[in-house]
């Protein structure tokens, strides 16, 4: 008889001990804080400077040491500052009123007609945001200034003469985010609505373009956003004139008061076109985000 020996039985796979979740969910937040604190200082030092006077902003680097108050905001209203934010949001509606038609009617028709060499006509459109915007500065001054000695049309110092490139600038962004998100809406709900007696053009604007919302939610805050905050274009075309001068050329051109550097005015003034900016990408940042991530995954 021989003797048998028995292994002994595991029940289960061995647990690894690993890092306790709670650590693992404590690490996660710090780094999270760290990056946030990191993105929002620059914002804070703004605030902050913009509070304080011009020589002890400069002097002095601790942002928290007073005094504190808000003449700063004061000499930016008397300076004009709402005249160039009106400016600056008349310019970025126009740009927007003007591209997210032409490129909603653009992306959907490169979606949906059965065009040769569709992705060569997306990808011609998209080598136009290759030029940087210093490159179109001369050629576009002496196409105004030709233009102006041929027909009397003064783009210069005029909303048209900052909103025609701005509209080309920024066609091309909205164009491919649209194209994309048109090619993910099914092709069965247009059919419906055509079986229904719709028409191609209403079922573009009745079906398709309420589908698409989101897309077309993300391409016109990335085009005012774009609009309100260029600067080159808006300084080279309308540097002086209050009439037309946009927030971006009017903080950059801000009149020191006697040999005061004005960095505590530069800072209340970029405060205050900032918050407004900020609001409006916290309420619409759903419609960023889905516009975005849905252009990018479909098609």
């Amino acid at each position: 008889m021989t003797a048998q020996t028995s292994a002994p039985r595991r029940s289960g796979p061995a647990r690894r001990r690993g890092t306790p979740p709670a650590v693992t969910n404590a690490l996660r937040l710090l780094g999270l804080l760290l990056v946030l604190g990191w993105c929002l200082f620059p914002f804070l030092w703004m605030a902050m400077t913009s509070l304080r006077t011009g020589s002890v902003a400069l002097t002095d680097p601790n942002i928290l040491r007073g005094p504190f108050n808000l003449d700063n905001y004061q000499q930016v209203i008397d300076q004009g500052f709402h005249f160039a934010l009106r400016n600056s949001l008349i310019v970025a509606a126009a740009t927007t009123a003007i591209c997210i038609p032409v490129a909603a009617l653009a992306g959907y028709a490169l979606a949906r007609l059965p065009l040769a060499g569709k992705f060569l006509i997306l990808a011609a459109t998209l080598v136009a945001t290759l030029f940087p915007p210093v490159a179109l500065v001369n050629p576009l001054y002496q196409m105004y200034l030709e233009l102006n000695d041929w027909t009397g049309i003064n783009l210069l110092n005029s909303y048209a003469g900052m909103v025609i490139p701005y509209v080309a600038l920024t066609l091309p962004l909205s164009i491919f985010i649209l194209t994309t998100f048109f090619s993910g809406i099914p092709r069965e709900i247009e059919e419906s609505a055509k079986v229904d007696g719709a028409t191609p053009f209403q079922t573009f604007l009745r079906v398709v373009a309420p589908l698409a919302a989101p897309g077309v939610g993300a391409a016109a805050i990335l085009t005012f956003v774009y609009a309100t905050n260029e600067f080159l274009l808006a300084f080279s075309f309308a540097p002086n004139d209050l009439n037309v001068q946009t927030v971006p050329v009017f903080v950059g051109t801000f009149e020191r008061v006697g040999y005061e550097n004005p960095i505590g005015q530069i800072m209340a003034a970029s405060v205050l076109v900032s918050v407004p900016l900020i609001l409006f990408a916290l309420v619409l940042q759903r419609r960023i985000v889905a516009g975005l991530t849905s252009g990018a995954v479909k098609g």
